[in-house]
């Protein structure tokens, strides 16, 4: 009589519903989020000419920058209604050396750059998402960061208000704004041809197949500064394009990434006089994925052209060039920051052709080696460099030019660079994830006959973590 009477509890069990015998120990949700600190340290040192300027004497150069983030959600991070957000720099910079880690526009001449111990605030903002309850929508206002995977666009931290949407098949965004300081404790001031700017600008792109997206990209340029001499042109225009990008692919072509952009405005140059501004520029990539061979290469081809300055233009307002919110950088979130055709050169987008071929390898699960190498031309053999050279030289080669003793020279030059990147395993640390990464690049640039003081070359690794 005693055995059945044992075995009630486990019959009894085993009729009862699944759900109500295999609970969970622990059914408490991790708290809510309303506050996040993020902190980013950066070192980095390298050899290379000074101030990244080709012609100038090479120097080594150093850089330590801590980075701090601090984000407010309420009422929590998974359904914030509202977010304020803040980063800023610390930072010590040994040479005005622009590096392509750095957001800051690399278009500025060596004297608008910041040098030594100096802070600066990045961003600052405050978003309201959900709105009307939908979470594709939201608002941003206040200083915030714009990039795209190229540059040409938007590159740049300036104070704005953003309206964005976001979609399964659609995505957009509407933002005007302008800059009014650079919120750095050494250079606050902003210079001549960043000064009293208003921008409006957008995006909407459109999914039209799974693994494929096209769209349009508007931006409107209002300069309304007076008259400086250190302020080569006042622009007031359009700058318009298409772009096309998909990856993925199982055919020839795995990845492609294509851009077009048209310039079309007034501008008015410091003498006053007023003419038509226009120009265009395409860039383009397509790569091809190789993941059954070893180390899993990539092939890629890279190209870019402008259009061909007139001969007549000296003073710089014809044709397609980058303004003070753009960049030649090239953004990967998933790998690194370089620039169109090295992490060296700094190309300005004008009077310019080029083509290059990219080896991209992964070696191990957390590391990759890549390889570039890019011809660079001139479209016009008489327009401006869109290069970084010394004063020397591009004086010289502006006289040369005057008297009409110029040798009509259009190679600029090939570029190699050699790149390293190592990502250590994420650590565990007190619920949050700690990054180590190394990044080691080695470019060398072969003067062309456009370009006469010769070869040089840079060297930079830089360490960075994140936790």
């Amino acid at each position: 009589m005693s055995r059945p009477l044992a075995r009630a509890p486990l019959w009894a069990c085993l009729t009862l519903p699944l759900p109500l015998c295999a609970q969970p120990v622990d059914t408490l949700e991790p708290p809510p989020v309303t506050w996040l600190v993020q902190h980013k340290v950066t070192l980095q040192s390298g050899y290379g000419p000074q101030d990244g300027v080709l012609g100038n004497d090479r120097e080594d150069f150093h850089s330590l920058r801590y980075e701090p983030s601090f984000s407010w959600f309420s009422p929590e991070q998974r359904w914030a209604r509202w977010q304020a957000f803040g980063r800023a720099w610390l930072n010590y910079d040994s040479s005005t050396t622009v590096s392509t880690l750095d957001e800051t526009t690399p278009q500025r001449d060596a004297g608008e750059r910041p040098e030594g111990a100096y802070a600066e605030l990045r961003e600052l903002y405050l978003r309201r998402s959900l709105i009307g309850d939908d979470p594709r929508y939201w608002a941003t206002f206040g200083r915030q960061s714009y990039y795209d995977r190229y540059g040409i666009w938007w590159d740049a931290s300036l104070e704005s208000l953003r309206l964005d949407y976001s979609d399964t098949f659609s995505r957009g965004f509407l933002a005007v704004g302008q800059k009014f300081w650079n919120y750095n404790s050494d250079v606050n001031s902003l210079a001549a041809a960043e000064e009293d700017i208003r921008y409006a600008f957008g995006e909407f792109a459109w999914r039209w197949r799974p693994r494929d997206w096209a769209g349009l990209r508007l931006l409107r340029e209002d300069d309304h500064s007076g008259r400086d001499a250190q302020d080569e042109r006042d622009f007031r225009g359009w700058r318009a394009g298409l772009f096309v990008d998909g990856e993925g692919h199982a055919g020839a072509i795995s990845d492609y990434h294509l851009e077009l952009a048209r310039l079309d405005g007034r501008t008015r140059t410091p003498d006053g006089q007023t003419r038509t501004t226009r120009g265009w520029a395409a860039l383009g990539e397509l790569g091809r994925r190789l993941p059954e061979l070893p180390w899993q290469p990539r092939l890629a081809l890279r190209a870019g052209l402008t259009d061909r300055p007139g001969e007549a233009d000296r003073a710089g307002a014809d044709g397609f060039y980058l303004n003070a919110i753009q960049s030649d950088r090239h953004v990967d979130p998933e790998r690194y920051n370089s620039r169109l055709v090295s992490s060296f050169l700094n190309l300005d987008l004008r009077n310019l052709a080029f083509y290059g071929l990219a080896v991209e390898t992964q070696p191990t699960a957390r590391t990759v080696l890549d390889l570039r190498l890019s011809d660079l031309y001139l479209r016009n053999a008489s327009g401006d460099l869109p290069l970084r050279v010394d004063r020397e030289q591009r004086s010289a080669r502006q006289a040369a030019i005057a008297a009409g003793s110029h040798d009509q020279a259009r190679h600029l030059g090939q570029v190699l660079d050699l790149t390293h990147r190592w990502q250590m395993f994420p650590l565990a640390h007190r619920g949050r994830h700690l990054n180590f990464n190394t990044l080691l690049t080695a470019s060398y640039f072969r003067a062309g006959p456009a370009i006469d003081n010769g070869d040089d070359c840079q060297l930079t690794l830089a360490l960075v973590m994140r936790y």
